[in-house]
């Protein structure tokens, strides 16, 4: 659906999440597909980091971001040089940014005297410590590691049984077979190598009727695998929905007239499974040309460097407009099914997210992370544990303190003895 937007003077803020570029498939695949290995051997740059064509798909981005919000709206200044403070802020999976960067690119072309782009500065987390945008690699891994071995010997078992046929025609073309406990991960693998040929041109390793097939067939897996349930959503998405609320609440009770002390562009790189969680939640089912489909989850896939807009508009309540742009397709605005109205009222934006934690308690619970009120022995195994780098440095202060109280107590105690001989002196 489209719809005029509300007026340029009337935005505050922009919340932007991307998927990441195309990437190389992982080492995985040389190892499940040795007859494809002249196309994987012919890449330029390292497994699962970002392509060429990737790094196009990443400056369209950021280029059609510049479009609408420096020329088109007018929104953010046109140059990183001689301000104060940036205008954008940009955030990524930790195992994203080169695609983050890349975005900065094209939204940001200044260069140096000399030529060189200007790199934008990225905020990425620790694994450890990413609660927003990769939440499953650190605080819920366990409980996706869970989820992902029930779902391997249960649905996911019969999904491979049940198109054993194509299994069998992706194996023969590559002279492999997919392993036993990492079934679904591999045919994923195998469909993502497939896929990153067509979009390098490469030569086909398998006709364009089984190609569909696979890539139907692993779309249908990956969001039941990992979004197949409200509760997986919720732990999925992590804390970027309430990320996302707290930084569009802001911007609205600020003032335009006072002083800028916060963001105007909030510019978020993450996993495909982040942006089509988002668009569970929010009641968003996308229909790009030319992906897969799932009939199951009535969406297709995204491309990648495919972007969400969520803008903030006072008219003069506060709605949150979104849109959509792809490399592919053109920009568009759209409607959440979860929303009365095209332009969402942020108080009705702000409940769907709260109702559906609500239905499913929130991400920290999910995850059992309660770091503050649950302090583990190291040694256990469920639940958190503390770092071996922290552990050391545990036991390093405790000795210190000891040293230090002995040295303290030997000081005690010659200065008694020199004071006991003291006196004695006099006497």
């Amino acid at each position: 659906m489209t719809s005029s937007s509300a007026s340029s003077s009337s935005l505050r803020a922009v919340v932007a999440l991307s998927n990441h570029g195309t990437i190389v498939p992982s080492q995985d695949a040389l190892k499940l597909c040795p007859q494809n290995a002249a196309n994987l051997n012919a890449y330029t740059v390292p497994y699962e980091n970002l392509t060429e064509v990737g790094m196009k798909q990443m400056l369209l981005a950021g280029g059609h971001t510049r479009n609408v919000y420096v020329d088109g709206k007018k929104f953010i200044a046109p140059t990183l040089k001689q301000k104060p403070q940036f205008d954008t802020y940009f955030r990524a999976d930790p195992s994203r940014g080169q695609s983050s960067v890349t975005f900065g690119y094209g939204l940001y072309p200044d260069t140096t005297v000399m030529g060189f782009p200007v790199p934008v500065p990225v905020v990425m987390q620790l694994v450890s410590n990413e609660h927003d945008i990769a939440v499953t690699n650190g605080p819920c891994q366990a409980t996706l590691n869970k989820d992902l071995a029930n779902f391997a010997a249960t649905r996911g078992k019969k999904l491979l049984k049940k198109h054993a046929a194509v299994v069998k025609q992706l194996e023969a073309a590559c002279g492999g077979t997919l392993g036993s406990a990492n079934a679904n991960q591999d045919f994923r693998t195998l469909a993502h190598m497939l896929s990153s040929d067509r979009i390098h041109g490469r030569p086909p390793l398998v006709n364009a009727a089984l190609f569909d097939q696979i890539q139907s067939l692993a779309f249908d897996q990956m969001l039941d695998e990992y979004l197949g349930t409200p509760r997986q959503v919720t732990y999925y998405v992590g804390g970027f929905p309430d990320l996302m609320r707290s930084q569009l609440n802001a911007s609205a009770t600020s003032s335009a007239a006072d002083p800028i002390d916060f963001y105007k562009l909030y510019a978020y790189t993450g996993r495909r499974e982040l942006v089509h969680g988002m668009g569970q939640m929010l009641g968003l089912e996308f229909n790009f040309p030319n992906q897969p489909r799932s009939t199951s989850f009535n969406t297709t896939a995204i491309p990648s460097g495919a972007t969400m807009f969520f803008e903030l508009h006072m008219t003069p309540e506060p709605v949150v407009e979104t849109h959509i742009w792809s490399p592919e397709t053109a920009r568009r605005q759209v409607k959440l099914h979860k929303c009365s109205a095209m332009a969402c009222p942020l108080g009705e934006f702000n409940a769907i997210i709260e109702n559906h934690v609500n239905a499913t308690s929130s991400w920290q619970d999910l995850c059992e992370y309660h770091p503050v009120n649950k302090i583990q022995d190291p040694s256990t195994a469920d639940g958190l544990t503390m770092p071996v780098e922290s552990q050391y440095s545990l036991i390093l202060g405790v000795v210190l303190v000891a040293l230090t109280l002995f040295a303290m107590q030997s000081a005690y105690s010659r200065i008694n003895q020199f004071k006991r001989q003291s006196q004695y002196t006099r006497l």
